[in-house]
């Protein structure tokens, strides 16, 4: 064993002319046992936890001169999520763009100046794709603690890492509980793209990056702080009827408020609201006033069939109303820039919201009930609903943007008339309004000159 363990890993400090000659290898699985050993043996943390996401091994002459271990990403971090600028709703759904470098090594026969910064740089540069070819896409930032009573981080620094913070000296114990430690960590950030924090923190994410969301997450933080959830089941059960007959379960309010705050997390299917609800805790819970189960030991979440049978008797006009009536006594100043989009739940009911560019936060929602019959049904309704939200909604010193479904002129005028401005994507289908736009920008500096507009439009038609 001896034997082999030396013939992988360098018995000797590698010569100062060395470093331009490092190389970064994704080491295989029948390869963690011997890199397990040497971190428990040289590390002194020891080995990292079970669950490797992937381990890399920094060569000089095809032996290991440093090992790095990456895993998941920690759940949360307060300096973390700060300095990415994301909420709540888009950590739950983006964390694994955001991995973590568990373990850094320099075997103790390779130690030399810069190595430690010159393998860490290395390893960061490789490591997006190598993460892909183990798990079929890349990450966009990496993370990584040091111990602020034993290191100074220099490594780090000089590999390009930024420090934005400290752990408050907790660790994680088990799978959802945490204990004190009292040895706050320093907190390192690498951006492994350029636009990172844009992908983290952007609407819509790349394609290139949709592999990696987390769709149906288990995410236990609400839209709204918990001591609003009250305020906002009261503000329902005032302005909403129950149309239900007796021997109901689950008050009327308690489960319109799921509905509310679900959509406002981004939730857009019966399945995926009724699993926002099975994953709240037990305070969130009482907040919303659910019953207690049959044995008395917790507070039972509703069933699909019960919030299917609400979103099928209620008055969606009402319900549109009571969220939007709430929204505004409670987001204050309405955003710069607002985004419109919709979905429809089960072909059943139809959301559009207007959302914050930035925070990706509804601050409106409008809801339609009526059964749908074609695709084009689909596109009036999205449409009816949006200038109902327009109308409603004050839009001063505010930007709306939308897709091509919204260029009318009816929706055009009506955010006039709220007081905003817009912003709607234009297709050649809008054949008078896009040849508009082609004589305009033949006579404005603030679009590109005409014959570089008409060579990109040719190029973007199809062949005939």
């Amino acid at each position: 064993m001896k034997a082999a363990e030396n013939s992988k890993h360098l018995d000797h400090e590698p010569p100062l002319f060395a470093l331009k000659d490092l190389r970064v290898r994704l080491l295989q699985e029948h390869e963690y046992a011997l890199a397990g050993r040497l971190l428990e043996r040289e590390h002194y943390l020891g080995d990292a936890p079970r669950g490797r996401g992937l381990l890399q091994a920094v060569e000089y002459q095809g032996r290991w001169v440093a090992l790095l271990d990456w895993g998941n990403a920690s759940h949360k971090l307060s300096d973390r999520e700060e300095w990415i600028g994301w909420t709540a709703q888009q950590r739950a759904e983006r964390l694994a763009l955001v991995v973590q470098n568990r373990r850094f090594l320099v075997l103790a026969q390779a130690r030399m100046p810069n190595l430690a910064s010159r393998a860490l740089a290395l390893a960061c540069r490789s490591l997006p794709q190598h993460w892909e070819q183990r798990h079929g896409y890349r990450p966009v930032l990496a993370e990584t603690f040091s111990d602020i009573e034993l290191f100074a981080g220099t490594c780090y620094k000089a590999a390009g890492w930024i420090a934005c913070g400290h752990t408050r000296g907790f660790g994680r114990h088990r799978a959802d509980f945490y204990r004190r430690h009292d040895r706050p960590k320093k907190l390192w950030v690498k951006s492994l793209n350029r636009n990172a924090r844009s992908i983290l923190t952007a609407m819509d994410v790349p394609a290139a990056y949709v592999q990696a969301l987390n769709r149906q997450s288990p995410e236990r933080d609400l839209p709204i702080k918990l001591a609003q959830v009250s305020s906002l089941r009261e503000h329902l059960a005032k302005h909403v009827r129950d149309p239900r007959a007796s021997n109901t379960s689950f008050p009327f309010s308690s489960l319109l408020a799921l509905i509310a705050m679900a959509l406002l997390a981004g939730r857009h299917s019966l399945a995926a609201i009724q699993r926002y609800g099975q994953f709240m805790n037990a305070a969130q819970r009482r907040a919303l006033d659910w019953p207690w189960n049959k044995a008395g030991t917790g507070r039972k979440a509703p069933s699909y069939t019960a919030l299917r049978n609400v979103l099928m008797q209620i008055n969606p006009d009402e319900l549109a109303a009571a969220v939007n009536g709430w929204l505004q006594s409670h987001l204050g100043q309405l955003p710069r820039a607002l985004a419109v989009d919709g979905k429809w739940v089960r072909d059943q009911v139809l959301t559009i919201s207007l959302t914050d560019h930035e925070t990706a936060a509804p601050v409106a929602i409008g809801i339609a009930g009526e059964h749908v019959l074609s695709e084009q049904h689909k596109r009036e309704g999205e449409q009816t609903v949006a200038r109902k939200l327009y109308a409603t909604t004050p839009l001063h010193n505010a930007i709306v943007t939308a897709d091509a479904l919204h260029n009318s002129n009816p929706d055009a005028e009506a955010i006039l008339q709220a007081g905003g401005d817009y912003l709607i994507q234009l297709k050649q289908e809008n054949r008078h309004s896009y040849r508009h736009a082609e004589t305009i920008a033949s006579t404005t500096p603030l679009l590109p000159a005409q014959p570089k507009l008409k060579k990109a439009m040719a190029a973007s038609r199809p062949a005939t």
